[in-house]
């Protein structure tokens, strides 16, 4: 059993990866994170000589990244779904990419 994770770098794409997951009958999550600068930004107050920036800096919109996760009891169905999202974003390079991390415990899905 496998967690298959593809973390986009375009929004434009997940509707289009998702749709192929869907047809291909894989079904999970899509979470929108953010970079561990973009974070720390956020969780940074700010001195007071640097206040002016810090509205400049947060008016800059927050650029997330989508990850979408998908469990697979099959080993093989990893190379499917990424040979899926490399059809969907024509390349994943440069748009992302694709990983995923092996289950050794699952309860709760058939």
């Amino acid at each position: 059993m496998q967690l298959f994770i593809a973390v986009l770098t375009e929004r434009q794409y997940v509707p289009i990866v998702l749709k192929k997951f869907s047809d291909n009958n894989f079904h999970g999550s899509v979470v929108s994170t953010h970079s561990i600068h973009h974070a720390l930004m956020d969780s940074i107050e700010p001195e007071p000589y640097f206040g002016g920036l810090d509205k400049v800096m947060n008016d800059v919109e927050v650029i997330s990244r989508p990850m979408i996760f998908v469990v697979v009891k099959n080993d093989e169905d990893v190379k499917t779904l990424a040979k899926l999202t490399n059809e969907a974003v024509d390349n994943i390079k440069g748009k992302g990419f694709v990983y995923s991390l092996p289950i050794s415990y699952l309860e709760g899905l058939e």
